[in-house]
């Protein structure tokens, strides 16, 4: 597609945790790669772990003096983060008028509202990509504003269907790497595993009660044999934290932990059941009940129609459900089609389709505009 309008400066937006960055950089290095006129600038929060995924990938973000949403919280911490909003403003005006950009792109979470905001006040074309199956506030907000939405699932509840165009989740870059050398990178012996690997996706904070639910499954006849890796941003090395529960420290470029495993075992968020779903490999999905509105929840009822994907809900069902969804897809995927560790995969084809989507939706707009 054309740039009519003479695009050169795109500015994207996202902060918060891995679920809002990670779609932002994979569509940043996809327009990096595809469309290499045009100049890509990042906006973040101040989050440790903001900056820690950025420069995972060799990016240095704007960042603004914000830690989180002043929303859902109280007393000092509500008050501070209240306190930065102004200077928030102050810097992405700042920003905007340093960098001039043609397009912005906001991904959600609080870091977005200042550029919201004064995207419409400016007159800078904008538009938001929310990830999950739930329109977060920031998201909310903009479609009251006339910000075009672009979403990654069929459902953006409560937005109807003609307030959001469907373009799907980008997602980082995975590599073809087989399961034996995926396993000696991550620190697991051949001579270590004696039955099904299982790869344990926490979300970027972790999960201590999905290791405990783990430790407890584990420990049952059926799972002898088998081994679950936990990724942990709380380990620095592998830590065995109870039969066949292994905790291993947080890596960004997740190719090798995929690759490791047989099954898969994950939370809700949106850019992980991304990646889930296009990698193909059976998977248990564990939405996290605590998350905003039960929005993982929402976000897996959108997978929840793949034969290889089956829901456990650890506020409802029970750990015997539990291992009776492990042990069926065991035996429906993996004795029926082989050893699924030894395959290579690559699911970049399925991220740089939503990339090219999102991009398509949002210059289309504006070529409309001209």
């Amino acid at each position: 597609m054309s740039l009519g309008f003479g695009l050169r400066n795109l500015m994207l937006v996202a902060g918060g945790t891995g679920g809002h960055i990670l779609p932002a950089i994979a569509f940043g290095d996809w327009v990096r790669r595809e469309k290499p006129d045009v100049e890509v600038n990042y906006v973040s929060g101040s989050r440790p772990v903001e900056l820690e995924i950025y420069r995972a990938s060799n990016i240095e973000p704007f960042v603004l003096d914000a830690s989180g949403s002043p929303l859902g919280i109280s007393g000092l911490r509500s008050l501070k983060r209240w306190m930065e909003l102004p200077r928030g403003f102050f810097q992405t005006n700042r920003l905007m008028k340093r960098i001039k950009p043609d397009i912005c792109i906001m991904f959600g979470g609080y870091v977005s509202i200042p550029a919201l905001i004064l995207g419409r006040l400016k007159g800078i074309r904008s538009a938001l990509h929310e990830q999950n199956a739930l329109a977060g506030r920031v998201t909310r907000m903009a479609a009251r504003l006339g910000v075009p939405i672009a979403s990654g699932w069929k459902k953006c509840e409560p937005l109807p269907s003609e307030k959001h165009t469907v373009v799907g989740v980008p997602f980082r870059h995975l590599g073809q790497i087989p399961a034996k050398e995926a396993r000696r990178l991550i620190g697991i012996g051949e001579d270590d595993v004696k039955g099904p690997v299982v790869s344990v996706m926490t979300g970027s904070l972790g999960s201590e009660s999905l290791v405990g639910i783990l430790t407890a499954l584990s420990a049952r006849e059926s799972f002898s044999l088998w081994h679950f890796y936990v990724l942990d941003p709380g380990v620095e090395k592998p830590a065995k934290v109870g039969h066949g529960v292994t905790k291993i420290p947080q890596m960004w470029d997740v190719s090798p932990f995929y690759a490791a495993s047989d099954l898969l075992f994950t939370r809700g968020g949106a850019s992980t059941l991304a990646e889930v779903e296009a990698l193909g490999k059976p998977a248990i999905v564990a939405p996290w009940r605590g998350a905003k509105d039960d929005h993982q929840m929402k976000n897996a009822l959108c997978v929840s129609d793949s034969k290889k994907i089956r829901i456990w809900d650890e506020r409802n069902d029970t750990l015997q459900d539990l291992e009776e969804k492990l042990l069926g897809l065991h035996t429906n995927f993996l004795r029926k089609n082989g050893d699924s560790a030894n395959l290579l995969y690559n699911a970049g084809d399925a991220s740089a389709t939503s990339c090219r989507r999102l991009w398509d939706y949002v210059i289309g707009l504006f070529e409309e505009e001209n």
